[in-house]
């Protein structure tokens, strides 16, 4: 590798042109300075024409060409240092030179994007002294939504003009890997910062690939807030109430069982305020806008059907169904049915275990509001992988493996419910009609997965038997919150909010790739301009040389 001279840039970033001469590695450029010998050899041993000297006697001649062997010397030094320059700028020409220039540094603005939940009043003011800091070195903020809108110095001075940025409640959370990605694509070459909660609603489907210059960092959002999940009727004369409550860690629900009113008016509820029941016609409820919950007074059907080869998977589906009985604000009835039962008392949900095709009548009653629940009749691909369920499950349940998955591709029409850390789709839901079917695309077998023999199956049945709930609401109540279990930080790959008092200091100016520019032409036209020199030099002393011609 060649020599590369090379001025450094100035710490300070000045606005001036930094020139750089790289050299490549063409060896023949090198080599050609060897020649650089040559004009030398020559101007040391050529002669000049001798001088003829009218004498008697030619015997002193010999005598004085042999000391002028003697006595080299050097003489024309002017014609020698040109023809020299000559032979170097020939072989510099070869090796291929390029003039580097450096454009002067551009200051690079970062920008710090903050989700809706930052914004919230009790969040706010914890991240204000580490975004002031940001801003002062030149950050804008913007708001991490559609159209990234800037938020000026002056809303950023006023609290309540940040609370109105805040959506409205009830609506739609945003997906928060597509707005990362469009962010990337609007702001090229920026620095990035999102600011953001990790609630699970917020990212859907796998996480796309981000650039190394946005970072990630979630912000912890305020403490849990309760809500009526569910409510029924556990004898004429008490309720049975399922309060949830949302958590940063995830979603619990607890029972609660109380005397029932004889009339309408509020009830009190530990950590549920505003909660009244109410009686009378129940579609002027619902056009007052009140958020209600329906008071049941059936019980929670399940019919199950399975055919011998899936028998042990009808075992320990009924156990789990048994063991969740207990958390569900309604009184469970399992029947163990035919394919050809009746189906007139309206199940609400439906267990189909076998290979055969659906019958119409379960069909029907699942577009009428009922759930179908059956297993893939594919054997399934042999896979090694874990079920990715954040939130649902408690720490200390053990690890759910999948052994074999049905790996066909999934229809646009269903949405995944269950997934391995891998995102291979596990239990599929496809709505249908007023009801949905759920399509599990591995086998409740222990040489499928491990699912039957921990504490998960209950827990997840439990989980869906609460949330697919489509009863008419007679409970004033106040609404579910948003979802707000958490994001597994690994897949997030974002660091937890971390107030500091003063950030490192970093450079503003960020220096471009610099410029080649080939330089070989002007190194050959400085050559000819030095040969034209030399032969008019050497012409010019040619002239005035005296001859003396012999008497």
């Amino acid at each position: 590798m060649p020599p590369q001279f090379t001025t450094f840039p100035s710490p300070l970033h000045l606005p001036f042109v930094l020139p750089t001469i790289l050299l490549s590695d063409a060896a023949a450029g090198w080599l050609a300075l060897l020649a650089l010998a040559v004009p030398v050899a020559i101007h040391l041993w050529n002669r000049r024409p001798g001088r003829t000297v009218p004498m008697g006697s030619v015997r002193w001649l010999q005598a004085a060409a042999n000391r002028r062997l003697r006595n080299l010397r050097l003489e024309q030094l002017a014609l020698l240092l040109l023809r020299t320059a000559i032979v170097g700028l020939v072989a510099l020409a070869l090796a291929g030179p390029q003039w580097q220039q450096q454009r002067p540094a551009r200051p690079v603005r970062g920008l710090v994007l903050l989700a809706p939940e930052v914004l919230h009043p009790e969040v706010l003011p914890g991240l204000r002294p580490t975004l002031d800091s940001l801003r002062r070195r030149g950050y804008e903020l913007r708001q991490f939504a559609p159209n990234f809108r800037l938020i000026s110095a002056a809303a950023w001075q006023q609290p309540d003009s940040l609370a109105l940025l805040r959506p409205a409640t009830g609506a739609a959370p945003d997906d928060y890997w597509l707005r990362a990605r469009q962010a990337a694509d609007s702001f090229p070459g920026r620095p990035l910062r999102v600011l953001s909660g990790a609630a699970l609603p917020h990212f859907r489907g796998a996480r796309p690939t981000l650039p190394a210059r946005l970072t990630w960092q979630t912000v912890p959002l305020p403490d849990s807030s309760a809500w009526l999940a569910q409510a029924g009727q556990f004898s004429p004369d008490s309720l049975r109430l399922l309060v949830g409550s949302s958590q940063e860690e995830g979603t619990t629900f607890r029972i609660v069982r109380l005397a029932r009113p004889r009339s309408s008016g509020p009830l009190a509820v530990a950590g549920l305020p505003g909660l009244r029941y109410q009686t009378g016609n129940l579609a002027k409820l619902q056009q007052a806008g009140q958020p209600e919950v329906v008071v049941q007074t059936e019980p929670l059907r399940v019919v199950l059907y399975a055919d011998s080869r899936h028998a042990a998977a009808a075992r320990y589906l009924r156990a789990a169904l048994q063991a969740v009985a207990p958390g569900l604000a309604r009184p469970l009835e399992i029947r163990t049915v035919t394919p050809a039962a009746d189906l007139s008392t309206s199940p609400d949900w439906l267990f189909w275990l076998s290979d055969e095709p659906v019958p119409a009548a379960w069909l029907a009653r699942a577009q009428r509001g009922g759930h179908l629940w059956q297993e893939t009749a594919a054997v399934g691909a042999p896979v090694v992988g874990r079920l990715h369920l954040t939130g649902l499950l408690p720490d200390a349940t053990a690890p759910v493996e999948v052994l074999r998955l049905d790996t066909s591709r999934v229809p646009a029409s269903q949405a995944v419910v269950w997934q391995t850390g891998a995102g291979q789709p596990v239990l599929l839901r496809e709505p249908a009609g007023r009801g949905s079917r759920y399509l599990l695309r591995t086998h409740l077998q222990p040489a499928a997965t491990s699912l039957p023999e921990t504490a998960a199956l209950p827990t997840l049945l439990l989980h869906l038997l609460r949330t697919e709930s489509a009863d008419a609401p007679l409970f004033a109540a106040r609404p579910a919150p948003t979802e707000r279990r958490r994001l597994d930080a690994r897949q997030l790959g974002a660091a937890p909010w971390q107030p500091v008092r003063r950030l490192p200091a970093q450079s503003r100016r960020q220096l471009p790739p610099p410029v080649l520019v080939d330089v070989r032409a002007w190194v050959v036209l400085a050559a000819l301009l030095l040969f034209a020199l030399e032969r008019g030099l050497a012409y010019r002393r040619s002239i005035v040389s005296p001859t003396l011609a012999t008497a």
